[in-house]
């Protein structure tokens, strides 16, 4: 598989029928400038792997934007795409596979691939018998409003008293609660519900991912009614977690080496352009 740029408007084409709702093609109007996510090291150089390696590369076969299979049956996302621009800085050949959530790990550390890009959760299970990259991305949380909103800012003290919706029981409604207990906190039953009371007026914020809301709010569900307000919030003791991807416990020589590649990427904008083919708005 070979790195190609396809056009925002042919992504979003195909991330509205995996998330299903239309994408607003007036979402590809202006590129956003990508903040520089990693702390690179110019200096780094890339170590010596195999003359004529070919890296077997792991995907979750189902975790849009990060990777899913195309219409043609080719994977595609925000860190397939990555990962194939990394081995082209790496210089060596990339097969990507994809697979149910369940089967990565397993084929990871039996040998059969050497590098998981997305699915697992990044934690002590997961770090076991794998090691990581820095990490390229983070999940984080939004807050979305009505778009004739006045409001500009998030802060606590500016929602003191507005009714703010979350999905119940889940991690961003026990933030919510922490941290804005001068708010009035409907919760709902799922993201559903509370992105219609949003559009409808029946609360006045709804809180909750990141990629989510961005992907809602320029999609045809959303009927134009609402925009993010404020920037995204990160929390690790809550709802945010890192992306990176993952490498058998034996290979600290690919680990070092993506994390080279990944460094160059950011600083030579091709991270960037990534992001703006996959993410409508800017996801900071």
């Amino acid at each position: 598989m070979k790195l190609r740029y396809v056009t925002c408007a042919s992504t979003f084409k195909l991330l509205s029928a995996l998330l299903g709702f239309s994408l607003i093609a007036a979402s590809c109007a202006g590129a956003y400038e990508l903040p520089q996510f990693r702390k690179t090291d110019p200096s780094a150089q890339l170590p010596s792997l195999p003359e004529g390696v070919v890296l077997q590369l792991l995907a979750d076969q189902d975790f849009p934007p990060f990777s899913f299979v195309t219409n043609s049956g080719e994977p595609a996302g925000l860190a397939v795409d990555l990962a194939m621009a990394a081995c082209g800085e790496i210089k060596v050949k990339c097969i990507i596979s994809l697979m149910a959530l369940g089967e990565l790990l397993p084929a990871l550390t039996s040998g059969r691939g050497d590098l998981v890009l997305s699915g697992p959760r990044i934690d002590q299970q997961s770090l076991a018998e794998t090691q990581m990259t820095r990490p390229w991305f983070r999940s984080f949380g939004r807050f979305a409003a009505q778009t004739g909103n006045p409001l500009t800012s998030s802060d606590a003290r500016d929602l003191k008293g507005k009714r703010i919706g979350v999905v119940k029981g889940s991690s961003h409604a026990a933030w919510l609660q922490s941290y804005y207990p001068e708010a009035e906190i409907l919760q709902y039953a799922s993201y559903a519900l509370a992105q219609d009371a949003l559009r409808t007026g029946g609360i006045e914020m709804l809180f909750g991912d990141d990629l989510r809301l961005i992907y809602w709010t320029t999609g045809s569900n959303s009927r134009n009614c609402c925009k993010l307000l404020g920037g995204a919030i990160s929390d690790f003791e809550a709802f945010s977690r890192n992306i990176a991807f993952l490498v058998r416990g034996d290979r600290s020589d690919l680990r070092e080496a993506f994390d080279v590649a990944l460094d160059r990427l950011q600083s030579n904008g091709t991270t960037e352009k990534i992001f703006n083919v996959y993410v409508p708005l800017s996801p900071w």
